[in-house]
């Protein structure tokens, strides 16, 4: 059955004090967040939307992700705004979205920022095709 949002809900709480989330009557968490990737960085307001069993959707809602001159699109989001974090690191029935999702968060913002000024996504991985 895997890991119930209220778990996934209490691990957030207790590892983050800058994370807050609700469970609506639908069974869908959403957990509000601030991401920091650097100390020269701004701080990044960040929602995950998730059901369990489910992908999570995670969002930059500020400030706005831009795209690079000379770029058409952001890299690795779907959706044009929805950050594609994982290829099949991610398991929905063993994984807390606080151990995994919102660290990656981080380090995807890390790369974006690079992105930005050089125009090279560089960050590791199994599939680059992906990141």
């Amino acid at each position: 059955m895997g890991i119930s949002i209220f778990k996934q809900l209490k691990k957030i709480d207790q590892t983050y004090n800058n994370w807050s989330g609700k469970i609506n009557f639908r069974k869908l968490l959403v957990v509000h967040g601030k991401v920091k990737p650097t100390a020269v960085s701004p701080e990044y307001d960040v929602r995950i939307t998730y059901w369990q069993n489910k992908p999570p959707i995670i969002e930059v809602l500020s400030p706005k992700l831009k795209i690079r001159k000379g770029k058409k699109t952001l890299p690795h989001v779907y959706h044009s705004d929805q950050l594609c974090l994982y290829y099949k690191d991610f398991n929905i029935r063993t994984d807390f979205l606080a151990d995994t999702i919102i660290v990656w968060i981080t380090w995807w913002l890390y790369y974006y920022e690079i992105w930005y000024q050089t125009g090279e996504w560089v960050a590791p991985g199994t599939h680059p095709e992906r990141w």
